[in-house]
């Protein structure tokens, strides 16, 4: 009976000492890295030598019971170090969408418009060889009056200003005087003035000569054209004047 109450007893002190060694330590577990601290502390009795040594035994087994139902399994302590932040989670950036170009239209080109062309000259009708020997006796108005002249630079007589004219329109002949080419008979021979057309050659026989002396181109209209040795050059005239009528022989028709 003696020993039961000592082992009782043996063990009764294990379990108040493990119990307040229990109670007086305190883990405080924080985020931040502290040191565990005793807060408080009971003190009791040690019990006998002989006790503990009997006690021991069942006691170790009672602790390792006791320990067993009373283990806290340890939590992991997640210690965060103040020093160094956490990362900042960088914010993913949506990517931009470009803009898309809208395609832009070609311009139409208008259209060019056709050049207007200028207006031509209606082109003369080849003139025949009658009007261009016409032409050239009028550009050789009032050239001067010069006897047995065939040039423009020394002057013309009658003769020799018929024998320039043909050659300038194409027409070879020798020069004459105004009886010669009268005398020319491979020429038609117009008869009246009334027939007259331009181009004809007009041989006139003026008062105190008994044969041609003169021959004038005849211009049409009544118009002719000759070198007056009165008027010092070359000159138009009516042909139908009396004068002239009265002087008129004959016509030749070159063309």
């Amino acid at each position: 009976m003696k020993r039961e109450c000592k082992i009782i007893a043996g063990f009764l002190g294990i379990v108040l000492t493990l119990g307040c060694a229990t109670q007086a330590t305190v883990i405080d577990s924080r985020t931040d890295t502290e040191k565990i601290q005793i807060v408080g502390q009971i003190e009791t009795a040690a019990p006998t030598e002989a006790v503990q040594m009997t006690a021991v035994p069942q006691a170790s087994a009672a602790v390792s019971e006791t320990d067993e139902s009373n283990a806290v399994t340890p939590q992991p302590i997640v210690v965060s170090d103040p020093a160094t932040p956490e990362p900042t989670a960088v914010p993913t950036e949506a990517p931009t969408e470009e803009p898309t170009e809208e395609p832009t239209a070609a311009p139409t080109p208008e259209p060019t418009a056709a050049p207007t062309p200028e207006p031509t000259a209606t082109p003369e009708p080849n003139r025949s060889e009658a009007e261009q020997f016409c032409d050239v006796a009028r550009s050789l108005l009032d050239t001067e009056y010069s006897r047995g002249g065939t040039k423009p630079e020394t002057g013309f007589d009658p003769g020799g200003f018929v024998y320039y004219c043909l050659n300038k329109v194409g027409v070879k002949v020798r020069h004459k005087t105004s009886k010669g080419y009268s005398e020319y008979d491979v020429w038609q021979r117009v008869d009246s003035m009334d027939n007259l057309e331009p181009g004809d050659l007009c041989f006139f026989m003026t008062p105190g000569n008994d044969s041609v002396n003169c021959v004038a181109i005849y211009l049409g209209s009544g118009q002719m054209i000759y070198p007056s040795s009165g008027e010092g050059r070359v000159i138009t005239n009516k042909i139908t004047s009396k004068y002239w009528t009265e002087a008129f022989v004959f016509a030749r028709r070159v063309f």
